[in-house]
């Protein structure tokens, strides 16, 4: 039995089998199962899925019966996996060779962390920018983040089954529900900690599933009511109520104010590429 389950919720990804399956499959780690979860797909993604699996037995590929949504099938495909330490991989991101070594070494020498992210480059071709993002690696840090941006990319997590189960799984919402389930995993008393490696390669396009559903101002809304939580759960000082609202105004903002307020306002440390 292996201790770490890569895992990835999927809905027409024919187009990024040379992203994700790859760089799972080239991992240092060579221990680890990988579970997919197929919601519905209508491109032929899941056909391709199947030919993987034939070829890899570390790969276990699933389907829904009708759309579930993202936030139901990452529980399925969660419940559904072995391991103690659950990776979550987007299909349309890349993972660098050492990522999954690295934070199950994380995870099996701090037992009070409930997740661990890391740095990760990001390619945004909407803003036509490119740059490493070093989130804080401290537990009180990252709490305080939290208010203010999101400090893991949901692709670069390992978290642990445990801390999943204690906080409910991820909340049943059509956004942010990475977000909100790290809160509820520091509510719950589990350490929120980062590591220093770079862990991969994620990117932000027009055409992901992703950004084609959630229209840019309302996603920017759910997101200030889920940090609004973070302050109200999390012990952090009644003033970063200020953040939140912050995020009712950056959608207007140009593209180069809204680089130049992460940075300082938000204090995002960003090296760009």
């Amino acid at each position: 039995m292996t201790d770490v389950s890569v895992v990835s919720t999927v809905y027409n990804e024919s187009e990024n089998f040379d992203k994700a399956p790859p760089s799972i499959l080239d991992q240092t780690l060579e221990n680890f199962e990988w579970v997919i979860l197929d919601d519905c797909s209508t491109d032929g993604t899941f056909e391709k899925l199947s030919e993987l699996a034939a070829s890899n037995p570390r790969i276990r590929v699933l389907q829904t019966d009708t759309r579930r949504g993202r936030a139901s099938c990452l529980n399925q495909v969660v419940k559904e996996a072995n391991g103690n330490y659950i990776a979550q991989q987007d299909f349309d991101d890349i993972s660098f060779p050492d990522r999954l070594k690295a934070q199950k070494s994380f995870l099996d020498n701090h037992p009070d962390t409930g997740v661990v992210g890391g740095c990760f480059e990001t390619v945004d071709d909407i803003r036509g920018e490119k740059y490493i993002r070093e989130p804080p690696t401290d537990h009180l840090n990252l709490v305080k983040t939290m208010t203010k941006y999101i400090p893991f990319c949901h692709s670069f997590v390992m978290f642990r089954k445990e801390a999943w189960k204690d906080a409910g799984g991820y909340p049943i919402r059509d956004d942010i529900e990475d977000l909100g389930l790290w809160i509820e995993m520091a509510a719950e008393g589990w350490k929120l900690r980062s590591i220093t490696s770079v862990l991969g390669k994620h990117y932000i396009y027009k055409e992901s599933s992703f950004h084609s559903r959630f229209e840019y101002k309302n996603r920017q809304r759910t997101l200030a009511t889920v940090q609004y939580k973070a302050v109200n759960k999390l012990n952090v000082p009644n003033w970063m109520y200020i953040y939140p609202l912050g995020r009712y105004m950056y959608p207007y903002l140009p593209n180069n104010i809204k680089r130049a307020v992460r940075r300082t306002i938000g204090n995002v440390n960003e090296k760009d590429m």
